[in-house]
């Protein structure tokens, strides 16, 4: 009989992957870009809200339409922005991709905004915001974290 006492070995996690600050900064990016999504969402919600009281008749009702269609897809960029974030943060391959493709959404979507409105300086946010995205999408050590390279 043995009578020496085993103790149970202390758990250590080992983290087999290195920490890559350019992730951390891409997460901050994509989801500061899911809360702008969000409350551009309930703005144009309630833009629409009240153009449908202001002009009445069927023009208001257009109007309603078309501004909640557009809050519509400004909260389905959020969601994906939010999915991307948590992508990247596991070091998904496809979130790569997926930020890559919302941010040309939101340059398309930033450019329709200037051809159906008149042009306010607020709109270079949303070009900047994509530049910003893509410029940290393209850097060496996020591409080779999520395995773009």
């Amino acid at each position: 009989m043995n009578a020496a006492p085993t103790a149970a070995a202390p758990i250590t996690t080992v983290d087999a992957t290195p920490r890559v600050p350019m992730i951390g900064l891409l997460r901050a990016l994509l989801l500061s870009e899911a809360v702008a999504g969000v409350v551009l969402a309930i703005f144009l919600s309630l833009l629409a809200a009240a153009e449908r009281d202001f002009l009445g008749g069927d023009a208001g009702r257009a109007a309603e339409e078309t501004l909640r269609f557009a809050a519509g897809g400004a909260f389905l960029f959020a969601i994906f922005a939010a999915i991307a974030s948590r992508g990247a943060r596991r070091r998904r391959g496809w979130a790569w991709t997926l930020a890559a493709i919302l941010q040309v959404v939101l340059a398309i979507g930033t450019g329709v905004a200037i051809m159906a409105a008149e042009w306010q300086n607020v709109f270079l946010i949303g070009f900047g915001a994509a530049a910003i995205v893509m410029l940290v999408l393209s850097t060496t050590s996020v591409r080779r974290a999520l395995g773009q390279e």
